[in-house]
């Protein structure tokens, strides 16, 4: 599949119908520190509100097999697809409302994920994903052969890592936030207004073949 061909192929991501899905028993997060999610398609909404419960939920298709599992202070996530003959729409959606500080690892086969709040490291390792990211992860590691992702950062954290076949990028700042940056890629389109500063946090690297990506403050 081509670069812009397989950045298409995002826009089919989170497209499950609401008719077919099931609601799974909420899952207790008090005690979780760590999630890690893997299998097949899946749609992510995390948050970090200290007003509301710590729970996870997920809405499952009459296609999917998912499994919500803690151990000690690991949530685990596992979709899988049920028809070994005909590709269904497997694509269930996980709610989840976590602890500030929380790792979250997602290693699906595709993801379109919405993070909203404080968080620790982030983990997305898959064919195709789709993120936004508001608030803070403390390190950001992105890998993915198709990736389209919103970052708007009022504390950008550490690290962030970008590795991508194809990636179509905007990265927000808070004005004043000193940026080091760098692209390597084979074909390359940048628009920054912030100048790269070497070797000051946050350090953002962006690695790949096809790279479009807009870097700028966000207020």
């Amino acid at each position: 599949m081509g670069s812009l061909q397989t950045l298409a192929f995002l826009a089919g991501l989170g497209t499950a119908d609401p008719a077919a899905v099931e609601l799974a028993a909420p899952v207790d997060l008090s005690n979780v520190s760590a999630v890690v999610a893997t299998g097949g398609g899946l749609s992510v909404a995390a948050t970090t509100n200290p007003g509301r419960p710590l729970l996870a939920t997920l809405d499952e298709s009459e296609d999917c097999a998912a499994t919500l599992r803690v151990e000690g202070r690991v949530l685990t996530v596992d979709v899988r697809e049920q028809s070994s003959v005909w590709p269904g729409d497997c694509r269930p959606t996980l709610s989840l409302n976590l602890r500030p500080g929380t790792d979250l690892a997602l290693r699906p086969s595709a993801v379109e994920a919405t993070l909203n709040g404080r968080f620790g490291a982030v983990v997305v390792q898959v064919q195709a994903a789709k993120l936004s990211l508001a608030g803070q992860a403390r390190t950001l590691d992105l890998s993915a052969k198709a990736l389209q992702a919103t970052l708007r950062a009022d504390d950008p954290g550490q690290a962030i890592r970008i590795d991508a076949k194809a990636a179509d990028l905007d990265l927000g700042f808070r004005r004043g936030t000193t940026v080091s940056w760098n692209v390597d890629a084979q074909v390359s389109m940048v628009d920054s207004t912030i100048p790269a500063s070497a070797g000051t946090p946050p350090l953002v690297s962006i690695k790949g073949e096809f790279v479009r990506a807009r870097i700028d403050y966000a207020d």
